[in-house]
């Protein structure tokens, strides 16, 4: 892996960051974006050429100069890491009460609690899939939310076909 450095002149706030995360984020190479702010300075961890990189800093028009590269031996980062601790912590207590409220709902015959247990497992299964992202590319971390998204929609138009279903049934049993 490699570690560049940029100078970046006009980079004093937040809108500059994420100006240059948008730029940057369709970068397959990237493994990690260091901002230091006060000193104006991006660090980037990347593997391969830093051509395409350099020329989309460049481009912005923040007064971008590469100041060095070089190898580095770094490939975890303490952001991934926290992420990754608080992703685990939360999808450990979403599974929990998906099996509580399953369980509950079952023996109660309550389908407010079963329904509340799956919505608990869909969140338990979303992130379950983030933790693949984490410490992945930005690349990755798109098509991850994306899938999660799809996995999202499917769910709601499998509410929405099931109230549609209930409402059916409803109307008949009135009749």
């Amino acid at each position: 892996m490699n570690k560049t450095t940029f100078e970046i002149t006009k980079m004093d706030c937040a809108s500059e960051e994420n100006l240059i995360r948008m730029k940057l984020e369709g970068i397959s190479s990237i493994a990690h974006l260091d901002f230091d702010i006060p000193n104006r300075k991006l660090t980037v961890f990347h593997s391969g050429e830093i051509d395409q990189i350099e020329k989309s800093v460049i481009e912005l028009n923040l007064g971008g100069k590469k100041l060095s590269t070089q190898q580095t031996d770094k490939t975890k980062f303490k952001e991934n890491a926290n992420l990754k601790k608080l992703l685990w912590s939360v999808l450990a207590i979403n599974f929990t009460f998906f099996i509580i409220e399953m369980t509950t709902g079952l023996i109660s015959k309550s389908m407010g609690l079963v329904a509340d247990s799956l919505d608990m497992l869909a969140d338990s299964f979303i992130y379950g899939i983030s933790l693949f992202a984490v410490a992945g590319t930005l690349i990755k971390k798109k098509r991850v939310a994306k899938l999660a998204g799809y996995f999202q929609i499917t769910l709601a138009i499998i509410g929405f076909v099931e109230d549609l279903s209930a409402l059916k049934n409803f109307q008949i049993y009135r009749q």
